[in-house]
């Protein structure tokens, strides 16, 4: 089994376990793409279609 991201207009929506050739279909217009072993991916991560982007840290918040 790999670890593959659900994107979404260049962002990630879900990352799923697959064996990548169980029978599944993707949500409409989401595409599917494995990540590689030592990569970190996560919801909310963009996708440039090489990289996986990690978003940008919250604000501190204050004390």
């Amino acid at each position: 089994m790999s670890s593959y991201a659900i994107i979404e207009n260049g962002v990630v929506a879900n990352v799923i376990l697959w064996d990548g050739s169980a029978q599944w279909t993707p949500p409409a217009g989401a595409t599917v793409v494995e990540i590689a072993d030592g990569v970190s991916c996560g919801p909310g991560y963009t996708f440039d279609g090489t990289d996986f982007i990690a978003p940008p840290a919250p604000p501190p918040m204050p004390i």
